[in-house]
């Protein structure tokens, strides 16, 4: 069954069918840091703080899966490898500025100082986020 058929009782089916793939966890936050230009591993690892090495690896995987991205490995010996948007990964910068500018009026707007809080559901490891950092 294509995705199509599958999200077609969706007023928007491909805005449904792209959902699962372009809001995973940390999926838009590796094509933030990468909209910037190749990364390798150990790069993105330090951009983004909170994510540990199996679950970067993870959706990196992933997004290799969805031709999002392409993996590069330069050098020989102790080679790099590096990680860079394809065409198709580029074209979430829409998406990207998009989700910004929701978060610059509906998180920015909250009064100075009240942390923005991610649901935790039930899990101890909450991340807060003090609008100051922004």
């Amino acid at each position: 069954m294509s995705l199509y058929l599958e999200y077609a009782s969706c007023d928007s089916p491909y805005a449904c069918a792209a959902a699962p793939i372009i809001a995973r966890k940390w999926v838009p936050v590796v094509v933030c840091h990468l909209l910037h230009g190749p990364r390798r591993f150990g790069d993105l690892r330090r951009a983004i703080p909170y994510i540990s090495a199996k679950v970067l690896t993870e959706n990196l995987q992933f997004m290799r899966g969805e031709q999002m991205i392409v993996r590069d490995v330069r050098g020989e010996g102790p080679s790099e490898v590096w990680y860079e948007l394809t065409a198709r990964g580029q074209d979430l910068s829409k998406v990207i500025s998009a989700m910004n500018q929701w978060g610059l009026k509906w998180l920015k707007s909250r009064e100075v100082g009240n942390p923005v809080e991610s649901f935790d559901h039930g899990r101890s490891n909450k991340v807060i986020i003090p609008l100051s950092q922004w």
